[in-house]
């Protein structure tokens, strides 16, 4: 069986950021947020299609520029008092309708030069060397930073009032978590794809939750569970011809179950 060290790379780089960064989503009650991220990513990427076209640059460094706005926005409509409910079903109404509305004009415009499914389904066996330098650049630092701010990330988590007390600045940790996720889910949405970026997103931290007996082994244990997931579903993928995110999403979800089963603690 030949496996493209291309395809090691994407996979298991993409593993290690969504990894690194799950616990953190899960211990800060950020889940609202990551699940309407890939909404916002797939328009962003489309859009930075278009204008790498037209003015030319790299679409992902468009697709980022354009993405982080509305996350920062959504965070500061947070703060502003603006309920989790309403301030998520308006930011996902308008990626929603923005990614079918620019989706449509790629389609219809520029039908040969684009593949539109790649960042739908994720395609890492597609992966260039460029895919993979890209995909390297985004989980060294994306590691590095979750791994640097967790514990100050887990204190928010349990006492957002005594981590405030304590000299935590809460609210730049907020924009800051947001920022990074958003950087993340766009930049390595193809490498994941659209439909399973919300699972690997909070997967790793929920299996993490079950089984960890320390803040630091849940950190150990979602980034394990990732790169884990990442591995068996790229051999599940090659060995029985299935789409690899597909097949990272069952891996995952088998561990998840596996996790219930066992019990474990938080």
């Amino acid at each position: 069986m030949y496996v493209d060290p291309r395809w090691v790379i994407v996979v298991l780089g993409s593993a290690a950021a969504f990894g690194s960064l799950s616990p953190l989503v899960y211990a800060r009650r950020f889940s609202f947020f990551a699940a309407s991220l890939p909404h916002s990513a797939l328009l962003s990427v489309t859009l930075g299609y278009v204008l790498s076209l037209s003015a030319g640059g790299h679409p992902a460094a468009w697709a980022v520029a354009l993405s982080l706005p509305p996350s920062a926005l959504l965070i500061y409509f947070l703060h502003s008092g603006v309920s989790v409910d309403s301030a998520t079903s308006a930011f996902v109404s308008f990626s929603v309708a923005g990614s079918v509305a620019a989706m449509y004009y790629v389609l219809t415009n520029y039908p040969a030069r684009v593949s539109l499914w790649s960042y739908i389904l994720g395609d890492p066996l597609l992966a260039g060397w460029d895919d993979a330098l890209l995909v390297v650049a985004v989980a060294v630092p994306t590691c590095a930073l979750a791994a640097y701010t967790y514990m100050e990330e887990m204190s928010i988590g349990l006492d957002a009032e005594s981590a405030a007390a304590s000299g935590v600045r809460v609210r730049l940790h907020d924009y800051l978590l947001a920022l990074l996720l958003t950087v993340v889910a766009v930049s390595l949405l193809k490498a994941v794809g659209f439909t399973i970026e919300h699972v690997v997103m909070l997967l790793p931290g929920a299996i993490a939750a079950r089984l960890a007996r320390s803040a630091r082994a849940f950190f150990a244990l979602s980034l394990a569970s990732s790169l884990a997931s990442g591995a068996a579903g790229l051999a599940l993928s090659l060995m029985v011809n299935l789409a690899p995110a597909a097949a990272i999403g069952f891996v995952l979800l088998a561990i998840y179950v596996a996790s219930l089963l066992a019990g474990g603690g938080r």
